[in-house]
């Protein structure tokens, strides 16, 4: 499952939630005395974003309280979660582009969503986030696990890792860290997609692009991208930064001097439907980059357009995000492909554990009955000749401690798949 989205406050979402606060009462929840820095209110995107978005669901539910939300409305609903989850994200790191003094008033909004979304659902609230997962990310294709856990020559980023690939966007200007050069590799400069081509991307991606995930907390994500060696895991893809796990958008994107040109939904390992491109489109605009300023395509299409007229395409079409059969949660192909993984997965858990307790088994006096004479066969651990002193030392010795660790990372990758 994606990213797990933690509900920031767990001690006051007990209780049902049936019609959201108001624009207005946000607004006033919002405001504080006097700024620093240019974090006037007016001054967060992010916090207009989330203004509108909760304007749209005020006007539904001023007309009939306590209805059920068409898919539209929901769909609005989730975006205003992400938004929110996106702003505590963003106010923990303590980024310059929010003022945590809000947090109290962006939290309560945050909580009476969760509770409007589980009402609308009829679902435990602990639930919401693996039903926003399945509905509003992209899981990998029959490729992506072909290549990740067939042939096992994906390399997955650890958190600390996976930083320096981070990418920031300050007042529509896309800046990245110098991960190519070891001695700066925090330093902030702006962007150029074609830069990442030389380091390994020619051939793998289009010309003058870099590859790009867009994270389920709204980070986005590029770095060099290169083809790995089968059960080597060297390679760089778009399923690299997350381990594999669902995002909300991947693609190419090309950046030249900081300004974003051109994105598109390019991804053999994710193949998104053009309906997760609205969460990139929105991402960005929250982040200040205009929707006339780039050009956007999905994959297949024939021609880009501007991403202010493809987020009108989208919103008018009747399947926007959730609706494409690319997702390994909507293709029975990928489906069966993973039960197989699955099933492979659960051999090794099953031969790893009894490995440990034949290790435990020996020196006890179960073990002792299991046998009585020379080279009997154990009754309770199936081997036989451990009469001999130096072969149960040989399994008494194994590493326990790997395989207790081997045993662990098995049992996350089958919780993964479920």
């Amino acid at each position: 499952m994606p990213d797990k989205v933690e509900i920031k406050n767990k001690e006051t979402v007990t209780s049902s939630c049936k019609i959201l606060m108001s624009a207005t009462a946000f607004k006033t929840s919002t405001k504080v005395g006097m700024t620093f820095g240019g974090k006037r209110r007016t001054n967060e995107k992010l916090l207009k974003f989330i203004d509108t978005k909760l304007t749209y669901i005020n006007n539904i539910q001023t007309k009939k309280p306590d209805a059920s939300l068409g898919p539209d409305a929901m769909l609005v609903l989730a975006e205003l979660y992400y938004a929110l989850d996106r702003w505590l994200v963003l106010a923990g790191r303590k980024d310059s582009s929010v003022n945590t003094r809000r947090s109290k008033g962006v939290n309560g909004l945050f909580a009476q969503v969760v509770k409007l979304l589980s009402f609308q659902l009829e679902m435990p609230m602990n639930r919401l986030p693996n039903w926003l997962g399945e509905h509003f990310t992209v899981g990998m294709t029959d490729h992506g696990y072909e290549v990740d856990y067939k042939n096992r020559s994906a390399l997955y980023y650890k958190e600390q890792d996976r930083e320096v690939y981070r990418l920031k966007i300050t007042n529509g200007v896309v800046y990245q860290k110098k991960w190519w050069d070891p001695k700066n590799k925090d330093t902030w400069v702006k962007m150029n997609s074609e830069f990442t081509q030389s380091t390994g991307s020619a051939g793998t991606i289009s010309n003058k692009h870099s590859g790009y995930v867009l994270s389920i907390v709204g980070d986005f994500y590029s770095g060099p991208h290169k083809s790995g060696t089968t059960y080597k895991k060297t390679g760089q893809y778009h399923s690299s930064y997350m381990g594999g796990k669902p995002v909300l958008c991947a693609g190419e994107i090309e950046v030249v001097d900081g300004k974003i040109k051109h994105l598109n939904t390019g991804s053999g390992h994710y193949g998104p439907a053009k309906g997760y491109l609205l969460n990139v489109i929105n991402a960005l605009t929250v982040c200040g980059v205009a929707e006339t300023s780039y050009m956007v395509d999905f994959h297949g299409s024939k021609s880009s357009v501007s991403a202010a007229k493809m987020r009108k395409k989208i919103e008018t079409e009747e399947v926007k995000v959730g609706g494409d059969d690319v997702s390994h949660l909507k293709s029975a192909e990928a489906a069966s492909r993973l039960n197989g993984v699955k099933a492979g997965l659960l051999a090794r858990i099953k031969k790893l554990r009894g490995e440990l307790d034949v290790i435990a088994h020996f020196n006890t006096s179960d073990h002792v009955e299991g046998f009585k004479r020379r080279r009997a066969i154990c009754k309770i651990c199936g081997k036989n000749n451990l009469d001999n002193k130096m072969q149960q030392d040989r399994y008494k010795n194994r590493n326990v401690q790997e395989r207790e660790f081997k045993l662990q990372a098995l049992e996350k990758q089958v919780a993964f798949i479920k």
